[in-house]
């Protein structure tokens, strides 16, 4: 049962290293709100601007950091990028308030902005074709796991430790996944024989490689679509639960649901020996995804009740059908993208991504505010349905 991928002693070693460093990223996530509601009392306005540092880098400096990737080495930019990230998380220590806190989370996010485009990119180097849902499916499971523990991890650690002793403890974390990257082999690439180029000519290389290939140009719009779709509902979970009469445990089991799901669809697809037809995973995950919002978002319009057993299944099956979206993409882009154009292509689509997240809570606010909060629901499975429709006459 065991996914025949894990044979590849590279990967191997690069997912290892993945593990502190997804759990990295939300380890101190509580910690962080804790120093901010309890400590410092922050106004309002902080929380706002802590989604802003956060997501705004990648948004940002992203392209940039996909540019450089792709001219420098992956294996030096995988350890340097964990070794930063250490660094400026264990720097939250020094904080005294929240704009200085805030300025030190968007350093870490910047630096954090190269390694997701390295990572993508040793993937493809380090796999052939056959091997990418497996590899895809490890590595996702891997990031949705870490969102399930690390918060819970780093809420428990707050009952004995301070905030800035679980930065402190999350920095060293991120230094143990350099230390694990530094065991990666050098990650060759093809040789293109172009000239060396400016940052900036990378970046308009990397839309020009989006531009000219209409399977790439469309796989990054469905993504960031999806993600959009996602947005514009998720942060107004809490309050659909309460609309249709759950308690707050009910919340928790349901978001616990989510992660479990998203957990168990990437392990489907570690264990496939190839992805065939990606765009029919991709449709019928978003297909599926639509129904089970409009039902959600619907039932808070007309009033309708639902058993806690169904809430909990309908964010079981959100989590799973959510990993038939997001693997096969990146194994789409991994390969139809040039090698040398890897890093540029994944840090575009992650600025998509992020754009969405920026802009979409606002449009679900607007919808929540003018109708009431099934509506946000209702408008993500209206995209999410157009998604599957365009997914369904792809040709990939």
């Amino acid at each position: 049962m065991l996914p025949r991928v894990l044979g590849n002693d590279e990967l191997r070693k690069l997912l290892a290293a993945q593990v502190p460093a997804d759990f990295a990223d939300w380890l101190d996530f509580v910690a962080i709100g804790a120093l901010l509601a309890f400590v410092w009392q922050a106004p309002s306005i902080a929380y706002a601007l802590l989604a802003v540092a956060m997501g705004a880098p990648y948004l940002l400096v992203g392209p940039f950091a996909g540019a450089l990737v792709d001219r420098w080495s992956v294996r030096a930019v995988l350890v340097v990028s964990n070794l930063g990230r250490g660094a400026a998380t264990a720097a939250f220590f020094l904080a005294d308030d929240w704009p200085l806190l805030l300025a030190l989370i968007a350093l870490r996010s910047c630096v954090d902005s190269f390694f997701t485009p390295a990572k993508q990119t040793a993937i493809q180097a380090l796999t052939d074709r056959a091997e990418r849902a497996s590899a895809n499916g490890l590595s996702h499971a891997i990031n949705q796991a870490s969102k399930i523990v690390a918060p819970g991890a780093g809420a428990t650690l707050l009952i004995w430790l301070a905030p800035g002793s679980v930065f402190m403890l999350n920095g060293g974390i991120s230094a143990l996944a350099a230390v694990l990257t530094m065991r990666l082999a050098p990650i060759r690439r093809p040789a293109t024989g172009e000239d060396p180029e400016t940052m900036f000519a990378g970046v308009r290389a990397g839309w020009g490689v989006v531009r000219q290939n209409p399977m790439i140009r469309t796989v990054l719009l469905m993504m960031a679509a999806s993600y959009f779709a996602m947005f514009i509902y998720d942060t107004f979970i809490a309050p659909l639960t309460r609309e249709l009469g759950f308690a707050p445990q009910h919340l928790g089991y349901a978001l616990a649901a989510s992660g479990a799901g998203g957990v168990l669809g990437s392990v489907v697809f570690t264990l496939l020996p190839d992805l065939r037809r990606p765009q029919y995973w991709v449709a019928a995950g978003t297909a599926v995804a639509s129904v089970v919002l409009l039902i959600l978002g619907g039932a808070e319009l007309l009033g309708a009740g639902i058993a806690a057993v169904v809430l909990v299944a309908i964010f079981l099956v959100l989590g799973f059908v959510s990993a038939m979206s997001v693997v096969p993409i990146r194994v789409v882009l991994q390969n139809e993208v040039p090698d040398h154009r890897m890093a540029s292509v994944t840090a575009l689509g992650e600025a998509a991504n992020m754009t969405a997240l920026l802009a979409a809570p606002f449009l679900g606010a607007v919808l929540a505010e003018a109708i009431s909060v099934g509506a946000p629901f209702v408008a993500g499975g209206m995209i999410t349905l157009i998604v599957a429709a365009v997914a369904a006459r792809a040709e990939w």
